[in-house]
């Protein structure tokens, strides 16, 4: 290691380790972080002379204003920029480097104190909001991918990626067995974020989304003849067959909500849509979480936690509406308390 001992340093050699081990993607994500945050924050500092407490104010001031010209950033965005550097300090733990890892037990920011005290929210749409989108939306080039997007709860690469050979519509079943990338002008197919697979269960809104698809597809390659481009069987492709650019599909969603008058949210939000609303709707924690193929069922109750309160409101008056009936929760009426005891 050069420069001292720096973590500017370690993270460099750390970086270059790292490409052989991490997927292209994730690997340039990493990088970004690094150089972003990282290196502009921490990247002076010896590694041997860092502790929790300045990593712990590192990230209390990345929260409140280390985006762009001193604007706060998402949790998300530093629980990520933290569990990249906690990555890389317990490599270098391992490696001799560092007694013990300052990342270790150090606390994340929970609370945006400059918003009076509220605790940041993910951006999603009501079921009227989606539906004013979907109705706009059905003359668009890309309205099925949105539909299965708002109804599946897919990633974007996930989207790009789905294959008709992962698709059951007779039995109305949908397997997310891979995400698309594009890096340096390659496509790349690669496992799910959390390295399985999972089968989804499609509604008629989906399935008819689909077979959409699918008939719009033969209608192109009928019409494209040999130029038909489309050797990995991809769901939803450009014109001509080739895959879809997963940066170009971001933009285009952003364009179609530009003009409707609802609330500006990403194609990835779509997602959080999906999630809320099953929330909303009673669907049990677990199976979103299973859903939206998250590593466990605690990251989803954390992501979705503002969805919870609402919940437990809408618990209690079902369960006092089982024990007591409507009738008497409605007119406040006490209960015979012999009859419960």
């Amino acid at each position: 290691m050069t420069d001292g001992g720096t973590l500017a340093a370690y993270l460099d050699d750390w970086l270059e380790r790292q490409a052989t081990q991490l997927q292209p993607s994730t690997w340039r994500s990493y990088r970004g972080f690094v150089s972003r945050y990282l290196l502009r924050d921490l990247g002076s500092v010896a590694l041997a002379e860092l502790e929790r407490p300045a990593v712990e104010q590192f990230y209390a001031n990345l929260f409140r204003r280390g985006g762009r010209q001193g604007q706060r950033l998402s949790r998300r965005t530093v629980a990520y920029t933290h569990s990249i550097l906690h990555k890389a300090l317990a490599d270098a733990v391992r490696d001799g480097l560092l007694a013990t890892n300052p990342c270790r037990r150090a606390v994340l920011p929970k609370v945006d104190h400059a918003s009076d005290g509220q605790v940041t929210e993910i951006a999603a749409w009501d079921a009227g909001q989606l539906r004013t989108f979907v109705a706009a939306t059905t003359e668009h080039r890309h309205r099925d991918l949105f539909v299965v997007a708002a109804f599946t709860g897919l990633r974007r690469g996930e989207l790009c990626g789905l294959r008709w050979c992962d698709i059951d519509l007779d039995r109305q079943l949908l397997h997310v067995q891979r995400s698309l990338t594009i890096i340096d002008r390659r496509v790349l197919l690669k496992e799910p974020k959390t390295y399985r697979t999972r089968r989804l269960h499609i509604d008629d809104t989906a399935g008819a989304a689909l077979a959409r698809q699918r008939a719009w597809q033969e209608q192109r390659r009928a019409e494209a003849g040999a130029a038909w481009r489309n050797e990995l069987d991809l769901v939803f492709t450009a014109a001509g067959g080739r895959p879809l650019v997963p940066d170009s599909l971001t933009r285009t969603f952003r364009q179609a909500v530009a003009g409707l008058p609802l609330p500006r949210i990403r194609l990835h939000d779509l997602r959080h849509t999906h999630a809320t609303l099953m929330l909303q709707a009673g669907v049990p924690v677990q199976v979103v979480s299973q859903r939206l193929g998250h590593a466990s069922v605690h990251l989803t109750m954390e992501i979705y936690a503002h969805v919870l309160p609402a919940m437990d409101a809408e618990a209690a008056d079902r369960f006092a509406d089982h024990i007591l009936g409507p009738d008497m929760t409605a007119c406040g009426a006490a209960p015979d308390r012999g009859a419960i005891s």
